[in-house]
């Protein structure tokens, strides 16, 4: 085969890729937009999968958007910068109801939730690199720092952060977490905590024994180094969507609730109980003195399932989904089940086990949580009875 080929990318797959095909083969290629003609270089076959790069573009996508972040297509912190809205909201849409007629055997239509506003500067925890001399995200499919002095997708704090982790001259991997309303800033330092304390005091390291430092976002605890979605402002959009997914009722159920992030302020009205690996994200929601947090493991969560007859179920599990529990899911007595994902793909798998237990989806919604990237977040309501969505 020439060392050149031309591709016409017809859409995006998850992960963010264009797809095109070669000879008919489908051939991924980082960065292609959907009606994008290019050069790419000789395809290689990686994990059963023809791979190749953009060497040129020859006719650009209608969707292509010029970027002005010097080092985007080498650091790895988006690869959707150039791909303008809302053809990217469609995308994301199109990549839902792609995974639930592949995985699911459903048809879906799934609404979209955004701020406009909020494209830009929205991220408010990033894990940064410093190695060498160079700080930032590492670069894509590598383990090369991108040096950078600023992110577009990052909140003025964040960068400011940044900047300052910069002058210190420390080296290592630093999860920042700032709050956009207020003061604090939080870092989880794997290594030269002590160092780092001198300059960001709210600190903390895994050798750290007792609480870690906090700060209220929302009326929910943001703790040092326990998960916490990347934007606190977009955020308020995916709890939006969740409280609306829940609706009326007197008992709810959350199922990796972290710190309480959908559940605490919905407490004062209904009797809450909150289940999570994490003990110091527990300990925090507990300490606030509303609903009923403990730390248990996916066997704790399934004894909770089976101990009362809840209105509604919520669960936000990591990426992986949540098949240990979906038998005892498929089996509840809940009048509803509400599914936060950010993988549409481990969605649509624990979705088909809850269609064939009688579970039909209520509604459906794509919240818009990472512009500009490839990332998709969802929330999927399901009901027994018959199918809404």
């Amino acid at each position: 085969m020439a060392d050149m080929a031309e591709l016409q990318i017809d859409r995006v797959v998850p992960g963010g890729d264009g797809l095109g095909r070669v000879k008919g083969e489908v051939c991924l290629v980082p960065y292609g937009l959907p009606g994008d003609r290019v050069e790419i270089s000789e395809p290689r076959k990686r994990s059963g999968v023809l791979r190749a790069e953009i060497r040129g573009v020859i006719e650009a996508s209608p969707h292509r958007a010029v970027t002005d972040c010097q080092v985007f297509g080498t650091c790895g912190g988006c690869t959707w910068l150039h791909f303008a809205y809302p053809a990217q909201a469609e995308a994301k849409r199109g990549l839902v109801a792609d995974c639930f007629r592949r995985i699911a055997r459903r048809e879906v239509d799934p609404g979209w939730v955004e701020d406009p506003a909020l494209r830009r500067g929205y991220r408010t925890r990033a894990t940064f690199r410093a190695r060498d001399g160079r700080y930032g995200f590492l670069e894509a499919r590598s383990h090369t720092v991108a040096d950078i002095t600023a992110c577009p997708l990052c909140h003025p704090r964040l960068n400011e952060a940044l900047h300052t982790l910069r002058t210190s001259g420390l080296e290592g991997e630093f999860e920042i977490t700032v709050n956009p309303e207020g003061p604090e800033t939080l870092v989880w330092a794997r290594e030269h905590a002590e160092e780092v304390r001198a300059i960001f005091p709210m600190t903390n390291s895994p050798a750290d024994r007792g609480a870690r430092h906090q700060f209220l976002f929302d009326g929910a605890p943001i703790v040092c180094g326990s998960f916490a979605q990347s934007s606190l402002l977009l955020n308020r959009l995916l709890v939006g969507a969740a409280r609306e997914a829940i609706g009326a009722g007197e008992a709810l159920l959350d199922l990796y609730c972290g710190s309480g992030n959908f559940s605490l302020a919905l407490a004062g009205e209904r009797r809450v109980m909150g289940l999570d690996h994490n003990r110091a994200a527990i300990a925090a929601a507990q300490g606030l003195g509303r609903g009923k947090y403990e730390a248990g493991d996916e066997g704790a969560f399934v004894r909770a399932i089976g101990s009362s007859a809840w209105d509604a179920i919520l669960l936000d599990p990591p990426r992986e989904g949540a098949k240990a529990i979906m038998p005892a899911l498929a089996g509840c007595r809940a009048r509803r089940i509400v599914y936060v994902s950010c993988d549409p793909a481990t969605l649509a798998r624990d979705a088909k086990e809850l269609f064939e237990a009688g579970w039909e989806l209520a509604s459906l919604q794509v919240v818009d949580m990472f512009p500009q990237t490839a990332h998709v977040e969802c929330v999927a309501a399901f009901e027994r009875g018959p199918r809404v969505c």
